[in-house]
Formats: C-alpha cells, structure tokens, sequence
C-alpha cells in the first residue's frame, strides 16, 4: 500500500471511506521502517531506536471499534506517530539518545503520549536524537549519525534528527518532538518539513527530560500546516503536572476570550491571512549562501505579495 505523501486529512477520510483500515496503513508504515528507518545497512536512514511491538494490536483495537462503533476514536484514529526519545513511553525503552539509558523502560506515559494515545493515535516507535537533545547535531552514543532522506551524505540536523528523517520519508505520518534552541526548527529546515515551537506550557512538558526548563517545550513536526495544527488541537491544554501549563488556563480567561470556547487551530487556518500582518526580517542572520539568499528572497516576496508588511 502506498503512504507516501499522506496527510491526517485524507488518512481520516479513507477509513470512513471504507478504502482502507488501520491495520493496512500502520502495517505500510512498519513496512517502510523496516526498509529504510533502522541501521541495518548503507542506504537506512538511521530513525529509530525502537520500534513498537504493540502497533499492529493497537491497529487491530481500533479498526474493531470502528466497525462496531461506525465513529471514529478520536481526532488522531489511527494516525500512525513517531515520538522523540526524549518523551517518556511506558510501553517502550526512552533512552534520550544515551547508550547510557539503554534499559529505562518508564513506569507511565508522557502526559502527551496519554493525550494522543487517547486521540486514537498509533504510536510506531521512538526516534533518534543526540544524547540527551544536547546538540544540534544528529549523531549520539546509541545510534550513531541519522541521515538527510533527501541525501544521505548529510546529516538530518538535531536534536530531533530521527523525526525529521523519518516524517520526510514517510515512515511515520507526522511526529512529536521537543524544542529547546532549535531543535524542531533545525531538522524541519533540513528535511523540508513544518515545524512548530510553540511557547514553554501551551504544551505539557511532564515525561520529557529537561534541558533548559524555562525554554523546553513539545511540538509537531508534520509535512503540511494543517497537520501541525490538528496536533496542536490535540496537545495543547493545561496539565497539573506542569506549572508553566497554566498559561493556557490565564489565556482562555482574558478578556474577551470566552473560556468555554476556543478557537481551534486547525479552523483557525480557515479564510487566513497575512493582510496588515508585519513580519521582522534579521537580515544578519541569513548567513551568505547564494541559494540560500535567494530563497529567502523568494519567501519573502510572496509574503508581500499576500499582504504583509516587512519591516528590517
């Protein structure tokens, strides 16, 4: 079966559809783990550091529900997710990228792993990073380099390097990782994917190791804006277990901002604009690599064009 290029969408639309279940996508997508994610040979990607054994049972539990129920279990029914090693799985080994955490099988869940798990998310395994997110790089004591899908002789860039590689190369539809200085953004810029740091406590950080506390935080890495957002809808929200969750409680409280009714991310994309938006350009910061600057030129003559404001 063919994953390539599949979206949240059109996942969701093919189990109701009829045209597939979640045992045949989760088993695609094992499939091209195995082909291409592990480190068993010259041309693998070098992405995870486990993969699940408990998939294809979770597959099977929900396509039962489905034909039972004729509803979907939730938002993420059956969307197949890798999760960094820095997030805590109580059903797989969470190593943090270390040789040195090789046996740490936690006790419980992340509380986002809960969240998506109870989405109807199917986990497939954990992704490579360096050890312990503490580099920009892809390479660890456990796992060795990741490679760059769209060319193997570079790297994926860190510290979520086994996400960027995986989600590019469709071993996974979408993924979870933590973004402390750059760590979301790097590999989403390496591996031509979207990647979203969201401010520290929109999204629960318990289960994840720190880092630097005040700037840790999760976030998606996806193939297209819309599922980023769809992952925001399901992660974001306040939990007990981490004091800086509690933004999300001071910010549904603001004045005219209804509690009982926010706006969803993934509607919040519908009719958008950049008209009478200002975006900062750092100009320093573009470095001097002629495709590069060319680029960046390009992206920024489109956001003009749709109507926003540069401003240097």
């Amino acid at each position: 079966m063919d994953v390539e290029e599949l979206t949240i969408g059109k996942t969701l639309s093919g189990y109701k559809e009829g045209r597939f279940k979640v045992q045949d996508i989760v088993q695609a997508y094992l499939d091209r783990i195995k082909e291409y994610g592990l480190n068993d040979r010259e041309t693998s990607l070098n992405a995870f550091t486990v993969v699940s054994g408990n998939a294809m049972k979770r597959a099977a539990e929900l396509d039962e529900h489905y034909e039972r129920t004729k509803e979907l279990a939730g938002p993420l029914h059956g969307i197949p997710i890798v999760v960094k090693d820095q997030i805590e799985t109580a059903d797989m080994i969470t190593s943090f990228g270390s040789q040195e955490a090789t046996k740490y099988l936690p006790s419980r869940d992340a509380h986002l792993v809960t969240k998506l798990r109870e989405a109807g998310a199917v986990i497939l395994g954990k992704s490579t990073m360096p050890d312990w997110a503490a580099s920009w790089f892809s390479t660890s004591s456990l796992s060795g380099t990741t490679k760059n899908p769209y060319d193997l002789s570079r790297e994926s860039g860190g510290s979520s390097s086994g996400t960027g590689a995986a989600v590019a190369a469709n071993l996974a539809l979408v993924g979870i990782d933590g973004d402390t200085g750059g760590s979301i953004r790097l590999p989403s810029s390496f591996c031509n994917l979207v990647g979203v740091r969201v401010t520290p406590g929109l999204i629960s950080r318990d289960g994840m190791s720190a880092l630097v506390t005040p700037q840790d935080t999760p976030g998606p890495m996806t193939r297209t804006v819309e599922d980023a957002a769809r992952l925001l809808d399901v992660l974001v929200g306040f939990d007990v277990k981490d004091d800086y969750s509690s933004i999300n409680v001071i910010a549904a409280s603001r004045p005219g901002k209804p509690s009982d009714s926010p706006t969803p991310f993934a509607d919040a994309l519908h009719n958008a604009s950049l008209s009478g938006k200002t975006i900062g350009v750092l100009r320093a910061a573009f470095g001097t690599h002629a495709g590069m600057q060319a680029l960046l030129s390009s992206t920024l003559s489109h956001f003009s064009d749709a109507g926003a404001t540069l401003t240097d």
